[in-house]
């Protein structure tokens, strides 16, 4: 079982790169109810655009020791739970970092503005 915010391993397609650490985005009843998680990937390439939610040590639970870290905001995830690679990263984001996340994720993902 993971919980929200936890720093996970986790398979994306292919196109983009394979195996990347993620972010926790879904509650335990979400995980109860089917059995997976949502998440958001990270990456350690700078992609510097709207969709980018950049993470530094500060925002962790424990550093990561990466000289660049981001959020890719669009490139959310529907896991199932034993499907995790590994959870050797043992962190998470801390809340009022999470907050933002979610923010950024709404603003940059979900935005209805061009509608």
């Amino acid at each position: 079982m993971v919980c929200q915010r936890d720093i996970v391993e986790v398979v994306f397609d292919d196109d983009f790169g394979g195996n990347h650490p993620a972010i926790v985005l879904s509650n335990k009843l979400v995980q109860d109810v089917e059995g997976y998680f949502v998440c958001v990937m990270m990456t350690s390439k700078n992609f510097n655009d709207e969709f980018s939610f950049v993470i530094n040590d500060e925002m962790l639970t424990k550093p990561l020791n990466r000289e660049h870290c981001e959020a890719r905001c669009h490139l959310i995830n529907f896991v199932p739970v034993d499907s995790i690679i590994r959870n050797r990263y043992r962190n998470q984001i801390k809340i009022d970092s999470f907050k933002k996340l979610i923010d950024k994720i709404n603003k940059s993902t979900f935005s209805t503005k061009d509608l």
